[in-house]
């Protein structure tokens, strides 16, 4: 992937940024390639960052207390994955697993509060976007809990 397709994969993500504030998170992330069948993170392990998923496709699974592997969701590109490792220090709290060849930027927690220290807009403003992203997903669970309970249509 060529600089060019990071920083508009990123615009597609980040909207709301101004193309240098993507470009400050672009050149504060680091590129990786992942294979399909592998890990991009792993349930318990210490969170890596912040990934800008840009292209391919992920399942995000949790394993029971029997050890059963539970799907939560499949996810296509352009995502964002990893949110609360910026905000907590908790182990990651689910595994992503490739479904195909995915390309993303990762933010480690090191760079995001070396751009928070030096007063970055850029920073900022995604931190907005992750608050928003949350909420959606909070909104979702809470359908979800709704639609499991029965009481849906109360």
């Amino acid at each position: 992937m060529h600089a060019s397709e990071i920083r508009k994969g990123m615009h597609l993500l980040l909207r709301g940024l101004s193309l240098q504030q993507v470009e400050q998170l672009a050149q504060a992330s680091v590129g990786q390639k992942v294979v399909s069948g592998h890990a991009l993170m792993n349930e318990g392990d210490r969170p890596s960052g912040l990934v800008f998923l840009l292209q391919g496709g992920v399942e995000i699974f949790k394993h029971g207390p029997d050890g059963q592997r539970q799907s939560l969701a499949k996810v296509d590109a352009p995502t964002l994955l990893g949110e609360m490792s910026l905000i907590t220090d908790r182990p990651t709290s689910a595994t992503v697993m490739a479904l195909s060849e995915c390309e993303l930027q990762l933010l480690t927690k090191a760079q995001f509060q070396r751009l928070i220290a030096a007063d970055s807009i850029a920073a900022y403003r995604l931190v907005v976007i992750i608050a928003g992203v949350l909420a959606e997903r909070l909104a979702k669970l809470d359908r979800k809990v709704l639609e499991l309970t029965g009481h849906w249509n109360l």
